[in-house]
């Protein structure tokens, strides 16, 4: 992949996190200079709607906040107020000093600024995203399924020797009489889980038969109207029916590729963010004192 964050926007990024903490010491000072006061303009509004629903680009929130009008726009301002005047009287009372939660939150703030500035400076190549496909092809393997109905024969009730003889017998019956897929509920137990198994892979067909059972089915080729068995699981003895497999594959790019780009941009912006704080930590010196 290309270089993760050249030094440009590095300083690009702390400059937007010091005008940042500039305008709420600024905003702070003007809030001061009559407490008593809660201004409600346009910019207020904006970045109250904007910070509020954290969904909101600058651009669709002047868009919402234009289409508000009547009681919607004064519920808004309520909203507005209400929070401000809570703020400034927690402010007052001093619960933002040593209050971790408080603390917690500003830093969120901070998280949520760096990771504006890593998005809008993501650019991915196709190259890129390549590189990371086959990297992380693993990620996208499409695991091998089966389709497939049972007859189960329990052996804790039955006896292990009976049921497998039972399943035994059933089974030269099911074949003769070319017994279709569903009408395989008339027929042997009750089984714990599930009578039709639809596209099931081998990780969830052996949590209910056992791996050795899922190891035998996926083992068969379908074959119309032909049940193969008895095969044993923790819990006794199955004629199956195979109607459909499908075997597992890696598939290419293409077919994932929507996915992939997702992937790789997550990472990417991680990546990219973990270094961008990084830089904003190696500003302070750190004096140890344990």
């Amino acid at each position: 992949m290309k270089k993760l964050l050249t030094e440009p926007l590095l300083h690009f990024l702390l400059l937007g996190v010091g005008l940042f903490v500039l305008f709420e010491f600024a905003a702070g000072d003007e809030a001061s200079y009559d407490e008593n006061v809660i201004v409600v303009d346009r910019s207020t509004l904006l970045t109250f709607a904007q910070f509020r629903a954290r969904a909101f680009e600058p651009g669709a929130a002047a868009a919402y906040l234009d289409k508000l009008q009547g009681d919607d726009l004064e519920r808004l301002i309520d909203d507005y107020v209400r929070e401000e005047a809570l703020h400034r009287q927690a402010v007052a009372l001093g619960v933002d000093e040593n209050d971790y939660v408080i603390k917690r939150r500003m830093i969120q703030s901070v998280e949520f600024i760096t990771n504006g500035f890593v998005t809008a400076a993501l650019d991915l190549e196709e190259d890129d995203i390549e590189t990371f496909f086959e990297a992380n092809k693993d990620d996208y393997y499409i695991a091998p399924y089966a389709t497939y109905t049972h007859v189960f024969f329990e052996k804790d009730r039955r006896g292990a020797d009976a049921a497998q003889a039972l399943a035994e017998a059933k089974l030269a019956e099911l074949n003769a009489a070319r017994v279709p897929f569903a009408e395989a509920p008339g027929h042997g137990d009750r089984f714990p889980y599930f009578l039709n198994y639809v596209e099931r892979d081998p990780e969830f067909v052996a949590s209910h038969f056992g791996p050795r059972m899922a190891e035998e089915i996926f083992a068969l080729e379908p074959v119309a109207a032909r049940w193969r068995g008895p095969f044993e699981s923790p819990y006794g003895f199955h004629l199956v029916l195979l109607t459909r497999k499908v075997d597992g594959r890696y598939p290419n790019l293409e077919e994932v590729l929507e996915r992939v780009r997702g992937d790789a941009e997550r990472v990417e912006i991680d990546m990219m963010q973990d270094k961008a704080i990084q830089a904003i930590v190696d500003t302070y010196e750190v004096r140890r004192t344990l």
